[in-house]
């Protein structure tokens, strides 16, 4: 049986390391029995699995995903096959919307997840029972005129873009406690409060986009960003979990570009301690130097490519409390580019390391989802699911074709153990 270790590298299965991704219809190693399917991933003995996923399950309307989870939801669905082939011990799920009506985090681990019948991939139940949602920014009137057409009820006038309040929303869910009482939230942090924020600015005299008036007001975070304590084997770790806007669809002042690029600064100032960082509830917030912590989400900034301000997430990546490693890696994200070409050809970054599929008349395919974990941590093995389908058994590959196409992104996992 071949097997793809982080490196990218094919083995024999016998004479690999203590952490594998296997691909294949294939047992799970390590003596981890499950029903036959065409992308399983081993699970590493003595790793904990920390996965992020953008499932892309948005709604235009309020209402309609809960109406289509309770339906059996055929995306829904591909999207959970692909969750229970990888088997995370913690998972952050982003673009799943968020009711304050329906908890829609507890309804995809109940009929999804943890759904005992056999899924599209041949997969076996895999019940996540904790897990946290909360209310968001998209779609949350600010009765404001943001966008400059003096209205202030289109979706660009929320605090983030939506059409509708929890559209695009996220969830985390874990095999472990999470810590419910020491969960901190920043979705109400002023974009202003910011050190050195980068207010969107237009022409050569560079004049403020934003009015004073409406600047003072503005939140950073388009959805939210989460602090969430989870106790683990390997001890208490913090997901620190958010999902920055994507820096486009605006103009020449760039304020979503300029907002993502804060974003991302908040999630270091966080990681800092920095002293500025007050939660929903007004309690200081940040980590101590001794928190053990994961980065995880759709931050939608490619270090080399996109239209993106790369600056923020190349600081991110270097930063001395995070673990240096390679990262996760596919072989389908790379004949995917060569096959889509367009935008992909001018990307100077490696393709192996895309972790979302795009449009190739514009930006092409890029890395923008994220497991990021503290120093304290050795990563032992990493992976984007994406294979390539010609090395998918033909019998299997329309299954695992129509698993991947659920969404426009592919999750990206990481096997952790405390140094």
């Amino acid at each position: 049986m071949l097997i793809r270790t982080h490196q990218g590298r094919w083995a024999v299965l016998g004479i690999l390391a203590t952490c594998v991704v296997v691909i294949g219809p294939a047992q799970v190693s390590q003596g981890q029995s499950r029903q036959a399917s065409p992308l399983v991933v081993g699970k590493s003995q003595g790793c904990l699995r920390v996965a992020t996923y953008n499932v892309s399950l948005n709604r235009r309307r309020a209402g309609q995903l809960t109406k289509d989870l309770q339906a059996s939801d055929h995306q829904a669905r591909a999207v959970a096959a692909v969750i229970r082939a990888t088997r995370p011990d913690i998972l952050l799920i982003n673009e799943l919307d968020y009711s304050s009506d329906t908890n829609h985090a507890r309804l995809f681990n109940r009929d999804y997840l943890a759904d005992t019948d056999v899924d599209l991939l041949g997969g076996a139940a895999w019940p996540m029972k904790h897990y946290y949602s909360a209310p968001v920014n998209t779609g949350e009137p600010s009765g404001l005129d943001l966008n400059d057409n003096q209205s202030t009820d289109d979706p660009e006038d929320a605090w983030g873009y939506g059409r509708f309040p929890g559209q695009y929303g996220m969830a985390v869910f874990s095999r472990f406690e999470i810590q419910r009482r020491e969960i901190s939230t920043l979705q109400k942090f002023l974009w202003s409060d910011m050190p050195n924020a980068m207010q969107p600015v237009l022409g050569a005299e560079k004049r403020p986009y934003y009015a004073d008036d409406v600047w003072s007001q503005l939140r950073l975070s388009s959805k939210s960003f989460w602090d969430v304590p989870i106790a683990t084997p390997q001890g208490v770790l913090h997901v620190l979990a958010s999902h920055p806007t994507p820096p486009a669809f605006d103009g020449p002042e760039d304020r979503n570009g300029c907002r993502n690029h804060d974003e991302i600064r908040l999630i270091q100032a966080y990681i800092e301690g920095a002293d500025f960082i007050s939660d929903d509830n007004g309690r200081p917030a940040g980590l101590s130097s001794n928190d053990r912590f994961v980065v995880v989400g759709d931050l939608n900034s490619d270090p080399s490519d996109g239209g993106s301000r790369g600056d923020a997430i190349n600081r991110l990546l270097a930063h001395r409390r995070l673990s240096q490693h390679a990262a996760p890696r596919s072989t389908g994200a790379v004949t995917t580019a060569e096959k889509q070409a367009g935008a992909n050809e001018q990307h100077s970054g490696d393709p192996a390391e895309d972790t979302g599929d795009f449009s190739d008349r514009s930006v092409g395919n890029l890395r923008v989802d994220y497991v990021l974990p503290s120093s304290d941590f050795q990563v032992v093995a990493s992976g984007v699911v994406w294979p390539d389908l010609e090395d998918v058994p033909e019998s299997e590959r329309e299954a695992v074709k129509q698993a991947l196409a659920a969404s426009d992104h592919h999750l990206v996992w990481v096997d952790i153990r405390l140094r």
